[in-house]
């Protein structure tokens, strides 16, 4: 378990990942879990609703960006469930 400072430190190895993630560090923890070695098996993400849409937008989408192409090639990435403000 690690809490806060994430994107300071080195991350151990790992096999899954379960983190619900504050939108300022979205992009440089996504690129940091898709660099690290050995690769993990798992993770299981929360992002803000605009961020996850980045992730998973197909060419030709206007969110279709650096984010979406780096991270469908080097990860499967599924969108699971919207989690609603009330929840």
């Amino acid at each position: 378990v690690m809490v806060g400072g994430v994107l300071r430190t080195d991350l151990p190895y790992f096999d899954v990942c379960v983190a619900n993630l504050p939108y300022q560090i979205s992009s440089p923890f996504v690129f940091k879990l898709l660099l690290h070695r050995p690769f993990f098996r798992c993770a299981v993400l929360m992002f803000q609703r605009e961020f996850a849409q980045r992730l998973i937008a197909q060419p030709g989408d206007k969110l279709y960006c650096r984010l979406s192409i780096n991270t469908q090639l080097l990860a499967r990435v599924d969108h699971l469930m919207k989690v609603g403000k009330n929840n």
